[in-house]
């Protein structure tokens, strides 16, 4: 998502840019949006090693070598596919044998609570890929570790109270574009379309491009992408209580809203209190600096059609959030690869020290899923409006037999009511037997 390390320079060209030429062409290039972002190769400063990094066919190895040892707690789906035919691998995490909570005297179920989590969106930003294999080794590590250990408990929380939804490569064409061309400045699609820009949440605003060689492109219209399919099914089958998408460019936390009309109406989700909440308590669980904040505040520049908006404002998820993991944003000298991704030497040591983000994240969302439930079933066990419903009925009952106890000792004059004469059907039965002799 991260797109000012890009902003202040236009990469249309490499070498001297002295030409007024080239400068006035850059000019009316970008005329449309003047953030305009080039996604042209450079001499980068390193590149990955994929002995150390993982490449797309690796990505998909692991993917099945880790779901195969664990087939009691993982699915994988490859149904899902990007335009040129590539899986886009959906990886489902939970004890499948139970798959509900009980909650309340009345043991009354609920489903789990359910994440997704996006990977891969855009083809430069390699470590989130990373990060989502690490997290998935980790899960799975605990199984069989130590019981009682730190692993062994996190892997059982995790598989035992979440249901756990992970798109692992949402735009594999993109990063086979990458691979293969050895340009590690794009960002899009096979067509180069910003992903993060093609989504129905006030798509076409300023916050993107109709510029198709600008990196913030946003296609010919929302959804033009088949890659968006598979998010907008599995939104629209499941009823998800948080979704993540998952960045790389600087280290930032994002509450929606992003887009320019939100920006300038003010706009903020329903849940936006209890996102901020949770986006502060990420922000804090590394050793690292993280800023957090609703994003068009966070940011100097609006992002129209991005996916998190779209969950957060048409699919109205309780918690959606954009987490960019890792770098340090635009600085002088940067390229692309370095600008997204680790050094080789320091990506293990890097994806350890920002898995406590997921951590807090599982662990937040199971216990405000926890207290939802109780105060749902804590309703369905009261009288019609609660305790107070009951104690008002009570001092009802009470006044009436007070009453009633003391009117018949009132004179006359003074009851609230006046006893009436009550006829037997002895004494009718006497009246008829006379009237009828007479």
């Amino acid at each position: 998502m991260y797109t000012h390390a890009m902003k202040d320079r236009t990469r249309i060209w490499d070498g001297d840019c002295s030409s007024i030429t080239s400068v006035l062409l850059v000019f009316f290039v970008c005329l449309e949006n003047i953030h305009c972002g080039n996604v042209k190769p450079q001499t980068e400063i390193y590149l990955p090693d994929y002995t150390i990094y993982h490449n797309l066919q690796q990505i998909g190895q692991r993917l099945n070598e880790i779901v195969s040892r664990n087939p009691t707690y993982m699915r994988i789906d490859k149904e899902f596919k990007s335009r040129q035919g590539r899986s886009q691998y959906i990886i489902r995490l939970t004890n499948f044998s139970d798959s509900r909570t009980f909650t309340g005297s009345n043991r009354l179920s609920h489903q789990k609570p359910k994440i997704l989590l996006s990977f891969g969106e855009h083809a430069r930003e390699f470590f989130p890929v990373e990060s989502m294999l690490y997290l998935l080794q980790n899960i799975t590590g605990g199984l069989t570790a130590a019981k009682g250990s730190l692993e062994e408990s996190f892997s059982r929380t995790v598989l035992s109270k979440l249901d756990l939804f992970i798109v692992a490569m949402v735009n594999p064409d993109g990063r086979h574009y990458v691979q293969e061309t050895g340009n590690y400045c794009w960002r899009g699609t096979s067509t180069g379309v910003d992903l993060n820009r093609n989504f129905d949440w006030h798509f076409g605003g300023k916050g993107s491009s109709g510029n198709s060689k600008d990196e913030e492109y946003r296609g010919v219209h929302a959804f033009s992408e088949p890659e968006c399919a598979v998010l907008t099914e599995l939104t629209s089958t499941y009823s998800f209580d948080a979704f993540v998408s998952f960045h790389s460019g600087i280290r930032q936390i994002y509450v929606p809203f992003a887009d320019s009309v939100s920006k300038k109406e003010k706009k903020r989700p329903v849940n936006h209190k209890k996102q901020l909440e949770l986006a502060k308590k990420m922000a804090k669980a590394t050793s690292y600096r993280y800023t957090h904040g609703i994003a068009y505040e966070l940011n100097d520049y609006e992002a129209d059609g991005t996916i998190f908006d779209y969950m957060a404002g048409v699919r109205q998820i309780p918690f959606s959030f954009a987490i960019e993991l890792w770098g340090d944003g635009d600085h002088n000298g940067a390229k692309c690869f370095d600008l997204f991704n680790p050094r080789n030497a320091d990506l293990q040591k890097t994806l350890k020290e920002v898995q406590p983000i997921y951590e807090v994240l599982f662990k937040y969302i199971i216990e405000w899923k926890e207290e939802q439930l109780k105060g749902y079933f804590s309703s369905m066990d009261e009288p019609p409006g609660g305790l107070t419903f009951l104690y008002v009925l009570l001092g009802v009952v009470v006044i009436a037999t007070v009453i009633v106890g003391i009117n018949h000792r009132l004179p006359p004059y003074l009851r609230f009511y006046h006893r009436r004469r009550v006829v037997s059907l002895r004494s009718l039965s006497s009246t008829f037997s006379v009237m009828k002799v007479t």
